[in-house]
């Protein structure tokens, strides 16, 4: 199945990615990134996020993806341990030197190879493949049948810019910026001069590009055997994350996403997939006054797509009361099943508990990633359960559950 991946440029883009329904995340740290102005993570919140997502089986991929110097190996070293003591599970890498780097200190990690690399062809994909990359970031500039072409002719992961800005070069090969202010795009700090006004005869903007839209070829990018389609923008705000993560989410199911409201959050003049059809033509565009007029509308929706977390697995839990004996909560989630004892219940005074109330209790399970399957019961008469007995078990059934999943998702990877 395709993996939607979403930019994660600050704490809450990362949740955002998260509640909206992302497959894996990518995201970067204050050094070596392609978005060094972005807020970014720190090594605390690097840690912290990707237990979160873990928790919930969404990977972690982190862009150390810059060109580096020699004066900076201590730093980058520093950086890769950093990332592998966080449990990540790839980085993403332009400069074969920081491959190097990472594949003699964190072999567990695995090497994503930047779209900054400009692998395109099954020639460089089966370089790369050598090298020792997993997976390979193919160029904006492709076609599907180029597409398709490394796809079937490389066993690597595949990974394609399905949604965002498209730069007027090939990725990684742009020195506009560096000349113009010393601010150099394979250094992170690309200032996108691209989108100034350069003219060319009566033509205006002829440098500045729509938006790549690739959401509605979603389906012809699976069948073509793309591993990733991945949504670019970590220096967009969540709102922008969470519309495309739908869009993707409702394209892949076969409905019509909400491109109007996309272009209503961010774009260009609309959007544009000449690379991707072969067209070449009304690919200009820049930011108009008529492509924001109606932000807050638009952001007002989107934020109710990530208001609360995504149901992402289905579970089932059976509690059963016996007098004298403590309470067992077995819980269930796909091939998983555990077992959890509780407090012995005590003889009711009043009046005893019965199977409805200890369902309905046990079936709370709101502000989690998981939804309520088949809720069982089975009492004896005469007992008494207190309500924060059963939430705790509830709540230790869900841990559970969090924690087989991270330690699965862990295993996957390390393979």
């Amino acid at each position: 199945m395709l993996e939607i991946l979403a930019p994660c440029g600050s704490e809450e883009g990362l949740d955002a990615a998260l509640n909206s329904g992302a497959d894996a995340v990518y995201l970067g740290m204050p050094f070596f990134s392609a978005r060094r102005n972005a807020v970014n993570f720190t090594f605390e919140q690097l840690k912290s996020g990707v237990k979160k997502a873990h928790s919930q089986g969404v990977k972690v991929y982190v862009a150390l993806n810059t060109l580096v110097f020699d004066d900076e190996l201590t730093d980058l070293k520093s950086a890769v341990e950093q990332i592998d003591k966080a449990d990540a599970d790839a980085v993403i890498v332009q400069d074969f030197g920081v491959a190097l780097t990472v594949r003699e200190m964190a072999p567990r990690l695995k090497l994503h190879a930047s779209t900054q690399m400009t692998i395109t062809s099954a020639k460089g994909a089966e370089f790369v493949k050598k090298m020792g990359f997993s997976r390979v970031v193919l160029p904006r500039e492709l076609s599907l049948e180029e597409i398709r072409e490394i796809t079937s002719s490389v066993d690597i992961e595949t990974e394609v810019f399905v949604h965002g800005a498209l730069c007027v070069s090939l990725s990684g090969q742009c020195f506009l910026s560096a000349l113009i202010g010393g601010r150099s795009g394979n250094r992170g700090l690309c200032a996108q001069p691209c989108r100034l006004n350069y003219r060319c005869g009566n033509r205006e903007n002829v440098l500045s590009l729509k938006d790549l839209s690739l959401i509605n070829e979603l389906r012809s990018l699976e069948e073509a055997g793309v591993t990733s389609a991945k949504i670019e923008g970590r220096m967009k705000r969540p709102e922008y994350t969470a519309g495309v993560i739908d869009g993707c989410k409702t394209a892949l199911k076969g409905g019509v996403p909400d491109m109007d409201l996309l272009k209503t959050v961010f774009s260009r003049s609309g959007f544009t997939k000449s690379y991707f059809d072969g067209t070449f033509n009304n690919m200009q565009g820049v930011r108009l006054k008529e492509d924001s007029e109606n932000i807050p509308e638009a952001l007002i929706r989107l934020r109710q797509l990530y208001k609360d977390p995504c149901k992402r697995f289905v579970i089932d839990i059976h509690v059963s009361v016996r007098k004298d004996m403590p309470i067992l909560c077995t819980v269930c989630c796909g091939d998983f099943k555990k077992e959890i004892k509780g407090a012995v219940p005590q003889a009711a005074i009043n009046r005893s508990i019965t199977c409805d109330e200890i369902e309905e209790r046990m079936s709370k399970l709101g502000g989690t990633v998981f939804s309520a399957g088949r809720i069982t019961c089975e009492t004896d008469d005469g007992l008494s359960v207190c309500a924060s007995a059963l939430n705790e078990l509830r709540r230790e059934a869900v841990s559970a559950v969090s924690r087989h999943i991270a330690d699965s998702l862990k295993n996957v990877m390390e393979r």
